[in-house]
């Protein structure tokens, strides 16, 4: 794991744990992967969990945007590279690249965080991020701003689930990965071995906690098979916690 120019960059082992049924690594692998390296990265610079903490704040992924040219695959020796983008609105941007042994580029994905105060539940400025996250404000994965995805108006209904124990991270909601995992498996094999997901997009809308029921509803894109909306509801009180949009291929 080494900082240059700002960029953070760190060695990633495709282990067989990462895998699916295909030989390629899961899509909940692949958002491990950018979550750990982000989680690294903010800990190198002052940033990381229990400075937050310390600070009365956690960091909060709200918008997630990922494209995959190639899956990785069982032993495969990658490198991951992330930065940050700096401040846009109540947003801190990051984006992310990984690239195999011969440096060509398999994924990239753009990623947007709120530091949120843990007594009130709201974004906060984070002080004096920039003397440790220095920005790279000019290097950009996705010319397009990761926007708000559209509401579904005719969704049809998945599946619901439980929160259970695994699901949970350290301050007891549901972990960001853990919303994809579900999606995932709200789609039956079959589906998994005839396509792949080439493109995610994910909003995270709020906070599901352990024993809570969701469901979860697809709509499909009326102009295109191969895309998918999703959301989850917490069954509860009938918010919705997250949308999501696939491009199967």
């Amino acid at each position: 794991m080494t900082l240059v120019n700002n960029i953070w960059e760190e060695d990633i082992h495709v282990l067989s744990f990462h895998m699916d049924p295909k030989g390629s690594a899961h899509l909940a692998s692949i958002c491990n992967f950018l979550q750990e390296g982000a989680s690294m990265h903010a800990e190198n610079a002052g940033f990381g969990y229990e400075a937050m903490i310390s600070r009365n704040q956690i960091w909060v992924l709200s918008r997630l945007k990922i494209e995959i040219n190639v899956y990785p695959v069982w032993k495969q020796s990658l490198k991951l590279h992330t930065w940050s983008r700096g401040k846009d609105g109540i947003f801190y941007i990051r984006d992310f690249v990984i690239q195999d042994e011969n440096k060509k580029t398999m994924i990239k994905a753009a990623s947007a965080w709120a530091a949120i105060n843990l007594k009130t539940r709201r974004p906060e400025i984070v002080d004096n991020l920039e003397k440790g996250l220095f920005s790279n404000k000019e290097k950009i994965v996705f010319e397009e701003k990761l926007s708000k995805l559209p509401v579904l108006t005719k969704p049809n209904f998945l599946r619901k689930r439980q929160i259970e124990y695994t699901d949970i991270d350290l301050i007891y909601h549901v972990n960001n990965v853990k919303y994809i995992e579900m999606i995932m498996n709200s789609f039956p094999l079959k589906t998994h071995m005839r396509k792949k997901v080439q493109s995610l997009e994910i909003n995270y809308l709020g906070e599901v906690k352990y024993g809570e029921q969701v469901l979860i509803n697809e709509e499909k894109n009326q102009e295109n098979e191969n895309i998918s909306l999703i959301n989850i509801i917490r069954e509860s009180d009938k918010k919705e916690v997250c949308r999501a949009r696939l491009e199967w291929v």
